[in-house]
């Protein structure tokens, strides 16, 4: 059986492509994929305390291109996926130096309202375009995640090819 199969596969150009790329995949196991390195901060630099109504935008870099996501960890362990979202910007941010996040011509702000205390930033970056997550749309075109963030890491580095990285920023919230 193993002879014929040999033979066949030898005859079948198409077919030993296709079994040396499943054996390629499977070599990048999720504690083995190549790191990205990703840097996160607000406009007004780390460890800021902003106030109610207040819009913040983050910054980002990295020292790969990469597919980013955001998940954001209000101050009741609610976690939303904030990009991408349903206002339709491209999720791709090319290496080395600092970009806004959310991008300025997508007309989406980040702003502070209840409930207020320590919140969390998360971001992923990946090889991926198109990861897949449990999670419930809301009306303002962000996603309510489903899961820990820790089982969403665990996620993405398993739908990642061969690159992921993840960084993370506290912000302090409060009423006005």
């Amino acid at each position: 059986m193993v002879r014929s199969l040999l033979f066949w596969l030898a005859k079948c150009t198409v077919c030993a492509v296709f079994v040396v790329s499943v054996q390629f995949h499977q070599l990048a196991t999720a504690s083995e994929l190549d790191p990205i390195t990703v840097e996160i901060t607000t406009h007004l630099g780390d460890q800021q305390s902003f106030v109610e109504g207040d819009v913040i935008s983050f910054l980002l870099s990295m020292d790969r291109d990469a597919y980013v996501y955001l998940f954001y960890r209000d101050a009741k362990a609610n976690l939303v996926q904030i990009y991408p979202n349903q206002q339709g910007a491209s999720h791709f941010y090319e290496k080395g130096f600092y970009m806004p996040v959310p991008p300025p011509q997508t007309g989406f702000q980040f702003k502070i309202q209840p409930p207020f205390g320590d919140e969390k930033l998360f971001v992923f970056a990946t090889d991926n375009a198109d990861v897949k997550l449990n999670a419930r749309l809301l009306v303002s075109g962000l996603s309510l995640v489903d899961g820990s963030i820790e089982e969403i890491e665990a996620e993405f580095r398993q739908q990642s090819g061969l690159r992921f990285g993840s960084a993370n920023l506290t912000i302090k919230s409060r009423s006005r």
